[in-house]
């Protein structure tokens, strides 16, 4: 059984799965692809084949990628609207600011799991020195700076955690290229694959659920702008117009 398994047998993961449905149709067809794209990466794996999972794991977040996009561009996100779900290196992008999303959160020090009561996911995390309950959402959450100031973007703290601009335009162009990199052959040797595929297989997963869910969440809020999903759009629309220069 591979890690992709024992993560989508978590009720959190079950419960994403079956939102899908709520979505508009340009971003349900491609959750449900990336999500049948995770049960062959687990198939796959399970039959002795650890580089073709990690190819079709690879594939899931970018379907959810333009999944969570798509949706963004339904309910009225303007920067949304410059994202090309077409373009790898701009998907490559909103990928790895999924990635490092997490790291933003940290201060938050959340948590999310099924309640049982409402059948909707819940949240703990802590804010100004409380903790709070709530129903999980982005909307719980933006991005501030030292002084408590709500911030219009997070480029520069991405920045930050490369420590500069061409380390992550260098980290995007990774992740562009991750697909090629691990099943094609050059002429210098074929490829062998990642030294912990279930490490990938790992973060794969959880970065395609954690997107999906962001498209349930927006869609649920539609009508409505998230401060958060804003913060993260533009973003990555500055991040796209980066890896634009020479």
């Amino acid at each position: 059984m591979s890690v992709i398994d024992e993560i989508m047998r978590r009720e959190s993961a079950a419960w994403i799965s079956g939102q899908i449905d709520e979505l508009p149709d340009r971003g349900k067809f491609r959750a449900s692809s990336a999500l049948r794209s995770l049960q062959w990466a687990n198939g796959i794996f399970d039959a002795g084949m650890p580089i073709p999972a990690c190819f079709c794991a690879l594939h899931a977040t970018e379907e959810a990628v333009a999944a969570f996009v798509s949706c963004a561009k339904e309910c009225g996100y303007d920067e949304a609207k410059n994202i090309n779900i077409k373009d790898h290196a701009a998907k490559a992008t909103v990928s790895l600011l999924a990635q490092k999303v997490s790291g933003i959160l940290l201060r938050y020090k959340v948590a999310v799991a099924l309640n049982p009561k409402s059948q909707a996911l819940a949240a703990r995390y802590i804010a100004e020195g409380q903790t709070h309950y709530n129903e999980a959402s982005t909307k719980l959450f933006d991005y501030r700076d030292d002084e408590e100031n709500v911030q219009p973007d997070f480029y520069d703290e991405l920045v930050k955690m490369f420590g500069d601009v061409k380390e992550l335009k260098k980290a995007v162009r990774v992740v562009q290229e991750a697909r090629n990199t691990i099943f094609y052959a050059s002429s210098k040797g074929y490829p062998t694959g990642f030294e912990d595929p279930s490490e990938s297989l790992s973060r794969e997963c959880q970065l395609t659920l954690g997107l999906i869910w962001g498209a349930i969440d927006l869609t649920r809020n539609a009508g409505q702008k998230i401060p958060f999903i804003e913060q993260a759009l533009r973003t990555a629309n500055i991040v796209i117009a980066d890896l634009k220069k020479r």
